[in-house]
């Protein structure tokens, strides 16, 4: 009996050290699979590269591509405007889904033009890759490659993003791009904006200081000439979700508010669309950076995190249809019978679709 109370005693030891153990080797395995890290890679496309593509013959480099990039641009100007964690049903009507909730068909002037414009405008549904916050959609967006959750971390005090990325290839090719809001953007993109109006985005509790200043500049810049790319992006709707959840007043107050200001946009917007007018072949995007549940949280895989909307909408009336390979969309009639299409598309195609849109390299990544 004495031996046996020895060799317990003995072995009760070693205990603590073997689940020590057990931690580490856990913990090593976590770090290695789930907080993957990415390389960014030093290097940054040219309008020169376009030379050495087989896509460009020989003969017609010196001439054709001189004076021009890898695409012809398509618009002129662009304007997009960033409604933080905008969920798609926020936009798309209500007859998409299954049942109608207090917070559906808000947006109303999107969900009109979307009926009554044809293809020059048309809803999507963006497919955003986790983890689902802004720092990391940002990036996302802008260099079309996956961020890692390990970024999440850095979501209070971003890095400037040192890899190739949209902003940089349409600073580098002359394009002026004047953002306001969300003051990530200033922290991702210290000196490429020749103007910038960033506000503090940290306050979750504050629903109205991002977007009042959004509010304050975005339609007095717009009748500006000194600027190729306008960025807004608005706040109110994230904090309101993540303070009241998705079915509360303060969030249905602010997809209105948001519905008025989007009219006054495209109003200002279509007046200056005619023949030799400043819009007359601009752009305008409505969308998010991610989605959130009904308590308002994001940053996982979940539909409703992942699922967000885009708005687009050309001011110049489209030369050519759209080939049947390329329009593969769901339709339904909205509230109104009209029929509304909506498409889908993933958010990593973002960036070089707005570079070919424009006229400038697609980023490197």
């Amino acid at each position: 009996m004495e031996r046996w109370w020895r060799w317990r005693s003995g072995s009760e030891k070693w205990v603590p050290w073997l689940i020590l153990l057990l931690h580490i080797v856990s913990i090593l395995i976590f770090t290695r699979g789930f907080l993957l890290t990415r390389t960014e890679l030093p290097f940054y496309s040219h309008c020169s590269d376009a030379s050495q593509s087989p896509c460009f013959p020989s003969s017609s480099s010196s001439s054709s591509n001189s004076s021009r990039c890898w695409t012809k641009p398509a618009v002129d100007r662009l304007v997009i405007i960033v409604l933080d964690a905008l969920r798609f049903d926020f936009v798309a009507p209500s007859t998409f889904f299954e049942e109608s909730k207090p917070w559906m068909d808000k947006l109303k002037v999107l969900q009109r033009l979307a009926s009554e414009r044809g293809s020059s405008a048309r809803i999507f549904k963006a497919i955003a890759d986790p983890p689902t916050t802004s720092l990391q959609r940002l990036k996302g967006l802008t260099t079309g490659g996956l961020p890692t959750f390990i970024d999440v971390g850095n979501s209070f005090g971003a890095p400037a993003i040192v890899e190739d990325n949209f902003i940089h290839q349409l600073v580098q090719n002359g394009k002026r791009v004047v953002m306001m809001g969300d003051d990530t953007w200033t922290q991702l993109f210290p000196d490429h904006f020749k103007k910038s109006f960033p506000y503090p985005s940290f306050n979750v509790k504050d629903l109205h200081t991002v977007d009042n200043g959004c509010i304050d500049h975005l339609l007095p810049t717009l009748y500006e000439e000194d600027w190729d790319v306008l960025i807004a992006h608005f706040l109110g709707v994230d904090h309101a979700g993540h303070i009241f959840g998705v079915d509360s007043t303060p969030m249905i107050e602010k997809l209105e508010q948001y519905n008025a200001i989007l009219e006054k946009v495209i109003e200002m917007l279509e007046s200056q669309s005619g023949p030799g007018g400043v819009h007359e072949n601009t752009l305008l995007l409505v969308m998010g950076d991610h989605g959130q549940t009904l308590n308002g949280d994001h940053g996982g895989g979940s539909p409703e995190e992942v699922e967000t909307s885009m708005f687009a909408m050309s001011f110049k009336k489209p030369t050519l249809s759209i080939p049947y390979e390329f329009h593969t969309p769901t339709c339904e009639q909205d509230l109104d019978g009209k029929k509304v299409c909506i498409s889908s598309f993933q958010q990593l195609d973002f960036a070089v679709t707005m570079t070919a849109l424009l006229g400038v390299p697609f980023p490197y990544g």
